[in-house]
């Protein structure tokens, strides 16, 4: 593997910046502008390191915030997607004055050889941060999840205070068999034999099985779609969802076809305008 890019002056300068702000104003009560400004710190400070580490620009983080915002969102991509895949609906939604972060998980995505090595708790953990830290934002925040993503989404959503959460074919029964299931529901994934065995990542699969055991603990409206042609999480993930959910405003959106690039087949035509709407931006 090639060695890490140093960071760059301009990215220590801003990381400077962006912990200088945070300090100053530990003690006080912040303002709309200050918030503001330090989300845009931070927006400048991942531009300069992605681009050091000379990510892709399609595949790179997308951060958009404006003054007097009439919501945020917070945008997480699956494994095998990443933050490419929801700039469409990112950008539908800043044209609709919103905030709008599509946080890039390094560990997955469009990332070759790095999935074996990723951390469902650590993925968790960077969109809790991004999750708390665009709360800071205008209006109220939303978490929208594709794939895997949605796993993520609904960890955040039973652990953070977010006003509802949108699940794009969410991956909370993957297609895998029902051995590798019961190795991972037992937790001996954490073996190394059984490891082995599953042949893919089985952390992952542990974050998704947990999320399913939290669906019960978000309390905010969730709005879920999936293909019935997906083939990388099974249908059955939104009919799971449609049992568990306990809040009366869930909606639930099934499309025949479309495969698990719900977005691409779907997006524009159905999906941006109908996830606005619920999310009580009109």
């Amino acid at each position: 593997m090639p060695a890490d890019p140093v960071i760059t002056p301009e990215a220590q300068a801003l990381a400077l910046t962006a912990w200088d702000m945070a300090r100053t104003r530990r003690d006080k009560e912040d303002t709309p502008r200050g918030k503001l400004m330090t989300l845009r710190t931070h927006q400048k400070l991942i531009a300069a390191i992605e681009l050091g580490r000379h990510i892709p620009e399609e595949d790179r983080t997308f951060l958009r915030v404006r003054e007097n915002a009439r919501g945020s969102f917070l945008l997480i991509h699956g494994m095998s997607t990443g933050p490419a895949d929801l700039r469409g609906l990112a950008k539908y939604l800043g044209d609709n004055e919103c905030n709008v972060w599509v946080m890039r998980l390094p560990e997955l995505g469009a990332t070759p050889g790095q999935i074996s090595h990723a951390s469902w708790e650590s993925s968790l953990l960077q969109a809790r941060q991004r999750c708390q830290m665009l709360s800071r934002g205008g209006g109220d925040l939303h978490v929208v999840g594709l794939g895997y993503g949605a796993a993520l989404a609904l960890h955040v959503a039973s652990e953070e205070p977010v006003s509802s959460i949108v699940l794009l074919a969410p991956a909370l029964m993957p297609r895998v068999s029902l051995l590798q299931r019961q190795i991972v529901r037992l937790r001996l994934h954490r073996l190394g034999f059984f490891r082995k065995l599953l042949g893919l990542n089985a952390d992952l699969l542990e974050g998704m099985d947990v999320a399913r055991s939290r669906v019960g603990r978000v309390k905010v409206p969730m709005y879920a779609a999936q293909c019935d042609d997906d083939d990388r999480a099974s249908p059955a993930s939104l009919r799971f969802l449609q049992r568990k959910a306990h809040n009366n405003e869930s909606r639930f959106k099934v499309f025949p076809t479309g495969g698990h690039a719900i977005l691409a087949a779907h997006g524009e035509r159905v999906l941006f305008g109908e996830i606005l709407k619920f999310c009580g931006i009109r």
